[in-house]
């Protein structure tokens, strides 16, 4: 039986990826000066913006006015998210021993997203972001750093949850069991 529970954050905890992806895709448009179809931005979104990025051939200026203009059109559409109440509640009434999320989102992200939904840090034992490892999810980083931070537990005492292809391929990849879950 598993005995911790990791779960992705964003449309795993929280649903978030249609307004990140229309925040890039808006964000991407102010600074290039065309449109860009929303499906070639949900294609990447879950590999993260350094994915959309490259793939627009931004400069080093370009880039960060993008990065400033998503981040103020995100916080702008928070109301447009919201929490997965069943997921929520798995969490509270949970038998598992550590609670902990792994997000490809950055802390910022997180923390305004929790914050704007009320959701206690005191429900989780560890919350890891981008900004914590060197690589994000499918790559084995975020892992690392949990199985050294609970040494006692072996990777099959986690549970993966998560929405997507880089869930599930993270969780393969360090040998874990995964649910993905859809909003």
């Amino acid at each position: 039986m598993e005995k911790c529970l990791i779960l992705d954050f964003d449309d795993t905890l929280v649903s978030t990826i249609d307004t990140h992806a229309d925040s890039w895709r808006r964000s991407l448009e102010r600074v290039l000066n065309r449109e860009i179809p929303l499906e070639t931005i949900m294609s990447d979104i879950n590999y993260g913006m350094d994915v959309l990025l490259k793939k627009y051939q931004l400069s080093d200026e370009e880039s960060k006015l993008a990065q400033n203009y998503k981040r103020e059109i995100f916080s702008k559409n928070l109301y447009k998210t919201k929490v997965n109440q069943l997921l929520l509640w798995v969490i509270k009434n949970s038998k598992f021993e550590k609670v902990i999320i792994a997000s490809n989102s950055s802390r910022e992200n997180v923390d305004r997203i929790m914050a704007y939904h009320n959701i206690s840090y005191n429900l989780f034992d560890m919350i890891v972001t981008r900004d914590d490892v060197q690589n994000k999810k499918p790559h084995s980083d975020m892992a690392d750093l949990i199985f050294k931070t609970y040494p006692k537990y072996k990777p099959k005492d986690f549970l993966m949850v998560g929405d997507s292809e880089v869930d599930s391929t993270f969780a393969l990849k360090n040998k874990m069991k995964c649910i993905l879950v859809k909003f």
